[in-house]
């Protein structure tokens, strides 16, 4: 018998229909007619439960996996098309990412069947996805500048050397020699085909411990002198010189290698800094090291690694060995089924202590602290469907998340809850040397622990009227047990809520609006600014249907990412709460690792120069003019 074959397409019409109509078609491509089977498809859309759909029975929902059958008795011809049609949807589909994603037909003798997926079209036009990084852009006319990505505080130079063959370490401290070789290998990493480092000009550097943290100065001349006053100082300065070399190098009508003058720089902010949701889709430690790279030549120094989520745990942890057996893996047959792309086959990671140790090690070497998020108690479905001890036996009722993960919160009133939580601080603390550790609290059902008597006899006695007053009970408990293993508490925005954690002891960061870091600020936070508007890279950076991501915050150009300016209407008396800024990177779309450059860059470098420069020396002309000759991770 030949083997079936099938094509899912998938068509978004916003002007029938409020949000408006999908419809999702099955094309037997084969020879074979088929009958009795179901289709499984994943996406980043959610058919509501039990609203009307045409053409289809959904027979099983988790999130974004929906499982459709056709009516009783269909046949699906050679040649013939089965169309589905819903018309309520999660949320209205602005891009094609949003379609179908991962998707297989389960014979009626229980063969699986992944059909080709087309990219979902915007009513019914022709099209396909076309991902471009965006051109370089010249420099106005008779203006010529140094290469620098994020641009120096202080720029004083005169006249255009020679451009380097290379550039040599003459001589200098042990801090200097170290940073020298962690750069120059770096570069070779990033720039396989180029000689930057090497026999060239000759570099002296001296120590000056009067510079702030991270802070260097070159003074060009007949010598060059790089000074600084600490290790993070001379790598931030080879990394300069690196990046004058190459653009003086590839475009010397734009750039110079100085001959004359001195460049004085430090950056504006202590956290600078990345997330990557690493729960979501399955990233290697090679993928990781790569990424650090990138951080690295923009002078970033935080790694926020999002290691849990509903759908998916990525950390081992000795006491509980299920986790990383059941919680860390999607497929049929598993604790999870295929979600956001992923094969309809066992799929998943989990990092052992050795996989943790070799990041982190490897960020450390280049500067940067990786700071570990277990997101708690919310977005914890995959984590409560493994350790099933970690639930209310006789809570009642369904409460569901944003993301219709339904009954996904660690329940406060449970002592199994802190148990679980002590062994996982354990091992969080063995592993990240960072002095924090973040533990979400963002997102959590208003209706969270609604049926749960346990959760409810705590509230009583307390005066205790809803869900936040009980997770801000469990976050001051998690954060005074952080404390004693010697770690101050990170959490996103949503921790502030119902009495919050303690703002003495915590940073969160703010991730909604600019304005709620602010807010934060004013009733005594560390802040941490991560604006979905200007710094999520998940998000489409045009409004145009064949740009790929997501836009519940609106769309993030380049230029919108660039002009944010993170202190805008701060009072004065609060400034020194905010101690940085950072990007986050959520995978649902990830699946399609193609999309990872485009999503990330320029806008990881646009990020990076807004956390150090000061905010009179941006440029976006100049940026743009730059932004090519950074690098990328090379993923896709």
């Amino acid at each position: 018998m030949p083997t079936p074959s099938f094509r899912l397409e998938a068509d978004w019409n916003p002007e029938i229909a409020i949000p408006g109509r999908l419809a999702i078609t099955l094309v037997n491509t084969g020879e074979t007619p088929v009958s009795g089977f179901t289709l499984a498809v994943t996406s980043l859309f959610r058919i509501k439960p039990d609203s009307p759909i045409e053409g289809a029975r959904l027979v099983d929902q988790l999130s974004n996996n929906h499982v459709l059958a056709p009516e009783e008795g269909f046949v699906l011809e050679p040649g013939g098309r089965w169309e589905i049609v819903a018309k309520q949807i999660s949320h209205t589909l602005r891009h094609y990412t949003y379609g179908p994603k991962s998707a297989a037909v389960t014979l009626d003798d229980g063969t699986m069947v992944p059909p080709e997926i087309a990219p979902m079209t915007l009513k019914g036009e022709p099209g396909s996805p076309t991902i471009q990084h965006p051109e370089r852009q010249p420099l106005p006319e008779a203006e010529t500048t140094v290469s620098v990505i994020p641009f120096p505080a202080e720029v004083n130079v005169s006249g255009s050397g020679d451009v380097p063959e290379a550039i040599r370490l003459a001589s200098g401290p042990d801090a200097a020699r170290t940073a020298f070789e962690t750069v120059s290998a770096l570069a070779g990493r990033l720039f396989p085909q180029e000689t930057l480092f090497g026999n060239g000009l000759e570099i002296t550097c001296t120590e000056k411990p009067g510079l702030a943290g991270g802070g260097y100065e070159i003074a060009f001349g007949e010598t060059v002198t790089l000074s600084a006053g600490d290790e993070h100082g001379f790598r931030h300065g080879f990394i300069t010189l690196a990046q004058m070399l190459r653009g003086a190098r590839q475009h010397p009508e734009d750039f110079v290698f100085p001959s004359g003058g001195t460049i004085t720089d430090a950056p504006r902010f202590g956290w600078r800094g990345s997330h990557l949701d690493v729960a979501r889709q399955v990233y290697t430690v090679a993928e990781i090291k790569a990424f650090l790279d990138t951080m690295a030549w923009n002078k970033l120094n935080r790694f926020h690694i999002h290691l849990n989520d509903d759908e998916g745990w990525r950390l081992d942890v000795p006491e509980y060995p299920e986790l990383a057996e059941k919680a860390g893996w999607r497929g049929p047959g598993e604790l999870l089924p295929p979600l956001l792309g992923s094969p309809f086959e066992r799929h998943g990671l989990v990092y052992r202590a050795d996989d943790v140790r070799e990041f982190v090690d490897y960020g450390l070497s280049l500067g940067i602290e990786t700071i570990p998020e277990i997101d708690i108690p919310g977005h914890c479905y995959c984590v409560i469907k493994a350790l099933p001890q970690l639930a209310d036996p006789e809570e009642t009722g369904i409460y569901r998340s944003v993301q219709y993960f339904p009954n996904n919160a660690l329940n406060p009133a449970l002592e199994e809850t802190y148990v679980f939580l002590e062994a996982v601080v354990r091992t969080l603390v063995e592993l990240f040397p960072a002095k924090w550790i973040h533990i979400g609290g963002d997102e959590v059902a208003d209706e969270a622990w609604s049926g749960s008597p346990q959760a409810k006899s705590m509230q009583g006695p307390n005066g205790w009227q809803g869900t936040f007053e009980l997770q801000s009970y469990f976050l001051k408990r998690i954060q005074s047990l952080l404390e004693q293993y010697g770690k101050e508490t990170g959490a996103w925005e949503e921790a502030a809520l119902g009495g919050g954690v303690d703002p003495n002891r915590s940073y969160l960061v703010a991730w909604k609006k600019s304005e709620s870091g602010r807010d934060l600020a004013l009733t005594g936070y560390d802040v941490v600014l991560a604006p979905a508007e200007h710094a999520y890279f998940d998000m489409a950076q045009s409004d145009e249907w064949w740009e790929p991501g997501a836009s519940w915050a609106g769309t993030v150009s380049v230029e919108t990412c660039y002009t944010f300016d993170p202190a805008h209407d701060w009072p004065a008396e609060v400034q020194d709460k905010l101690i940085g800024v950072q990007s986050c990177l959520w995978s649902e779309n990830l699946a399609d690792r193609k999309l990872f450059d485009h999503l990330v860059y320029p806008r990881l470098s646009a990020i990076a120069e807004t956390g150090w420069s000061p905010r009179e020396k941006k440029d976006f002309a100049r940026f743009m003019a730059i932004q090519t000759l950074m690098p990328k991770a090379g993923l896709g």
